[in-house]
């Protein structure tokens, strides 16, 4: 690669760095994680994807892993200790030296740096450089101490921990570092004696410590980690005081091999899937339909796992409460399709995006499989028919909103279109606030939830910023308009000075049309009221979220809606793929052709047919703009010049595929 025309400059400069608000910063990981999970499941998976890709006998033979919480008499630690690791080996290396790719080797390295992963080759379970700051999250002193034993005998303690615009560590060796981890913890921990690594969260958050205490957390473990106890029997231990306890898998997530009265089972190996760059390999697909009570929300659904490390799960479409509530399993891969997975794993490892081709590939074949299972031995008979209905409306409904909000980024359209998000309140940070979480929608950027899906992740709590303790009621409900639906929550609470309230949640609401008849716009209401004496009544804090059932939100953009029929079978019409007309509402209506033979390998894929109407709309918006009397898109003669208009077709064409399959639109 080239010399960049800056490089040469800052050579004979003394250059400023960019100064960082490092707590916010760990606000926004703590908040990624938040949005598929709570605090003390990411600290778990976190420190055991580190550890167990450190492991030193790929077997994981005199491999453990032990969560401590150690009490002193002016502060709490956490400590996650492995065994049978190799440590965090490498040196302390210089500014200078996170210039230069960073071997395997050096571990301690990139466990100080920021975002400096392994090499492709040696990429593991985490690989992303960021659980470290779940951890320093999980502070209330946002601080962690962490220290070494190698096979060689050396040993190494540090620390990091954040202020204003640093987040400075530091490390001391040999003897040195044992007297100084012994000094900063008041002399409740002792240097790391078994080869291994250890992190120790200072002051561990409430939230953190009350489920390690709950057996909660226990759970957690169980529910991540069932695989490596499974096969490897995985030793992960809590610690609290003179108790011990190990984690084991899930009882309810009995994966039965033979079908039974209490269990219908549906077991594939070896599959291959196609993808557009060849196939992939899936080692197991194992589902099981319990026909007893409904299993625990943690379990449901076919979880993806990796490196036997659970990601995030697939969950049964359009088959209903009573089966879905039922269902669960998992599905595995060979080596070569996990390490391509890496490339699609959300940085938090909670989530895929379905919408690249190899983790929608693998979507597609589990929830195939998942209907397949679910009409010849559940004997589900919804008509195929209705499933395809609602797979076209939805993809529709997705190209239009990716389509509309790409046309409103560049100035095409109609109007700045519909809060995406809900209206989440006030926008100036209160004293006395109340944090209600993005809801977890079935499709990306789209308000619109049908029957037989769900609303997730409604999960509340309250900061308090003032500098006195703050009594008041919490009321978080669902609202039909002005009819209230469901309550959550209406709890008198008290939260501290400078502190943040518990979790409220998180709730999920699963949708179907005898519980919520009415269609239209739903709205999660959150609203805290003063219990004070100077103040009792008043209104402290009010936020919103809504989502609309069975029907599509407001959507003013260039496209008011989307509509499929049959083109007439003569040229030039039977060739046309899509076309754009004039709507009723200032907008355009996109239609798009049922007998074009580009139409049937998609139809059947929600994914595949919403990029397929979606490639139609790209040369519309760029028709559309070339018809205004001052196009965006195009500057001076460029609208006369045949080959400007194709050149700036195709880059229109190209960015919104890209920014489509990226979730960006």
């Amino acid at each position: 690669m080239a010399a960049r025309l800056i490089d040469g400059y800052l050579e004979d400069i003394r250059w400023r760095r960019t100064v960082r608000n490092w707590p916010d910063d760990v606000r926004a990981i703590v908040d990624g994680y938040r949005a598929y999970t709570t605090i003390p499941h990411a600290v778990q998976k976190d420190a055991i994807q580190n550890a167990w890709s450190a492991r030193k006998n790929r077997k994981g033979s005199g491999w453990t892993f032990t969560f401590e919480l150690v009490h002193g008499n002016d502060r709490t630690f956490l400590a996650m200790t492995d065994t049978g690791s190799t440590g965090l080996t490498g040196r302390v290396l210089a500014p200078e030296e996170y210039e230069l790719d960073l071997p395997g080797e050096e571990r301690w390295g990139r466990f100080e740096g920021v975002a400096f992963t392994q090499p492709r080759a040696e990429r593991t379970l985490g690989s992303r450089g960021r659980g470290k700051f779940i951890f320093v999250g999980a502070s209330k002193e946002s601080t962690i101490f962490y220290d070494t034993l190698r096979e060689d005998g050396s040993y190494r303690f540090g620390f990091r921990t954040v202020i204003r615009t640093e987040s400075p560590v530091m490390s001391y060796d040999g003897d040195e570092g044992k007297a100084r981890l012994l000094q900063m913890t008041g002399g409740l921990i002792q240097a790391v004696s078994s080869v291994g690594s250890r992190v120790i969260i200072v002051s561990p958050v409430d939230e953190l410590v009350r489920d390690l205490r709950s057996g909660r957390f226990l759970r957690h473990l169980g529910e991540t980690w069932w695989e490596i106890i499974r096969d490897y029997d995985a030793l992960i231990r809590v610690r609290l005081g003179q108790q011990e306890h190990v984690a084991r898998i899930p009882p309810e997530f009995e994966l039965a091999h033979e079908d039974s009265i209490a269990f219908k089972t549906w077991i594939k190996k070896n599959l291959r899937c196609p993808i557009s760059a060849g196939e992939c390999r899936v080692k197991n697909l194992h589902i099981v339909y319990s026909s007893g009570a409904a299993v625990p929300e943690d379990i449901r659904g076919i979880a993806i796992q990796r490196d036997g490390m659970k990601i995030c799960t697939i969950e049964p479409k359009y088959l209903g409460r009573e089966i879905a509530e039922r269902l669960y399993g998992y599905v595995n891969f060979d080596s070569d399709t996990e390490e391509a997975l890496l490339d699609d794993e959300g940085i938090e490892h909670y989530a895929y995006d379905f919408r690249r081709s190899l983790p929608g590939a693998i979507k597609r074949l589990v929830e195939d499989e998942v209907l397949r299972f679910a009409k010849e031995k559940l004997g589900w008979g919804i008509d195929a028919r209705e499933v395809r209905r609602q797979q076209q409306r939805n993809a529709e409904r997705r190209a239009l909103v990716a389509a509309n909000n790409f046309a409103r980024a560049l100035g095409i359209g109609a109007g700045p279109g519909v809060a995406q998000r809900g209206s989440g309140g006030a926008r100036t940070a209160k004293q006395v606030r109340i944090h209600l979480d993005e809801l977890l929608l079935p499709r990306p950027n789209d308000l619109r939830v049908n029957y037989g899906e769900a609303v997730r992740n409604i999960r509340v709590r309250v900061a308090n910023d003032d500098d006195r303790e703050v009594e008041a009621r919490l009321k978080v409900f669902l609202r039909y308009y002005d009819k209230l639906v469901r309550s959550f929550v209406e709890s008198d609470i008290k939260v501290s000075p400078h502190a943040l309230s518990s979790d409220f949640g998180p709730f999920e609401i699963e949708l179907t049309e005898s519980d919520y008849p009415d269609k239209g716009k739903y709205t999660v209401v959150a609203k805290l009221a003063s219990l004070m004496d100077e103040d009792k009544g008043r209104e402290l804090d009010y936020k919103t979220k809504s989502f609309y059932i069975e029907e599509d939100p407001p959507m003013r953009g260039l496209f008011e809606r989307c509509e499929a029929f049959g083109f007439p079978n003569e040229a030039p019409l039977k060739f046309w793929m899509g076309y754009s007309d004039s709507g009723g509402e200032g907008g355009l209506v996109l239609y798009y052709n049922l007998e074009h033979p580009g139409y049937v390998p998609v139809s059947g894929s929600e994914e595949d047919l919403a990029e397929y109407i979606v490639r139609i709309a790209a040369p519309e918006i760029c028709r559309y703009d070339l018809m205004q009397e001052k196009p965006v898109l195009f500057a001076g003669d460029q609208t006369k010049d045949p080959e400007e208009v194709l050149k700036q077709e195709r880059k229109v064409l190209g960015e919104l595929i890209y920014k489509f399959r990226r979730g960006d639109v």
